[in-house]
């Protein structure tokens, strides 16, 4: 007789648009309990799954679900990196850019069972000072949009849109310097992005040729496009083709240091204050991942 994972699931129950708010109805109904043993917790403030995943951890649990989005799944794999802790993925968020890098369903039901099927792999995830993401960070433009969407009432692609128009108006391109063993440049541009999977989320991809699995890290770099070049290049973003246009510039590395103008950024979507100089660093297959 195979004994059941012992299975924590975190529910943010404000992430994204709703759709986990029936969670603990569907996982009952839908999730294989032969192979899951499940027990469920709801976040209750910033920080809090975390916390959680990191009892889990102590406590010798198998795996940890991750319901909610990028920022959700970001607090969760800060705890379960380097652990024999697998994390699996639900994703109720605004743009769900790990999962559906992934290739996991959108739908709620379809992502359980999916889980039903799925085999423990592992990942990468990136340290930035004193920071660690596994989906994409990044300075710059994007930046002040995440900032600017955590001052929103409301969450999901519209409030985003609104963000980005707000910004665009105001943000001019910026100076980074990016140096390594290999390389030492002063680039110019609107936003610089770290990515470890190929999109910030709602199929906007911003490095097409990244893995979360190549010990790599995808350096993008966009300049700020004129007003005319904005609907061939949203068109680009959103067909993974952003890697040919004139405006995009990439470097890939296992480690840098970059100086910036600001002292902003963001973690998989999440607002944060990195200084004027990051240093980042892949650390290869450090999390293990139930897809």
């Amino acid at each position: 007789m195979i004994t059941a994972l012992k299975t924590l699931a975190i529910v943010n129950p404000i992430s994204g648009t709703g759709k986990q708010k029936n969670i603990e109805c569907l996982l009952k109904k839908y999730l294989d309990h032969e192979r899951f043993h499940l027990q469920v917790e709801k976040t209750g403030y910033a920080g809090h799954g975390t916390e959680l995943a990191k009892l889990a951890v102590t406590n010798d649990f198998d795996v940890v679900i991750a319901i909610g989005g990028d920022g959700t799944i970001n607090e969760i794999a800060n705890a379960l990196t380097f652990s024999d802790v697998a994390m699996g993925i639900i994703p109720c968020g605004s743009g769900n850019g790990l999962a559906r890098h992934l290739g996991i369903p959108m739908n709620t039901k379809r992502a359980i069972q999916c889980i039903n099927k799925a085999t423990i792999n592992k990942i990468d995830t990136i340290r930035a000072n004193d920071y660690r993401f596994i989906n994409v960070a990044g300075i710059g433009f994007d930046a002040l949009i995440a900032h600017e969407f955590a001052k929103m009432k409301s969450r999901g692609l519209a409030s985003y849109a609104k963000a980005i128009l707000k910004c665009f108006r105001i943000f001019s391109n910026q100076s980074f310097v990016l140096k390594n063993k290999e390389i030492e440049t002063i680039e110019n541009g609107m936003m610089l992005c770290f990515a470890n999977s190929s999109q910030f989320g709602n199929n906007a991809y911003i490095a097409p040729s990244a893995k979360v699995d190549d010990g790599k890290i995808n350096i993008s770099l966009l300049k700020k496009p004129k007003w005319f070049q904005i609907p061939v290049l949203g068109w680009k973003v959103f067909t993974k083709g952003i890697n040919t246009s004139s405006l995009f510039s990439e470097i890939i590395t296992n480690e840098i240091t970059i100086v910036q103008q600001s002292d902003q950024g963001h973690i998989d979507g999440e607002p944060i204050y990195f200084g004027k100089e990051i240093h980042l660093k892949i650390d290869p297959l450090s999390l293990k991942l139930l897809a």
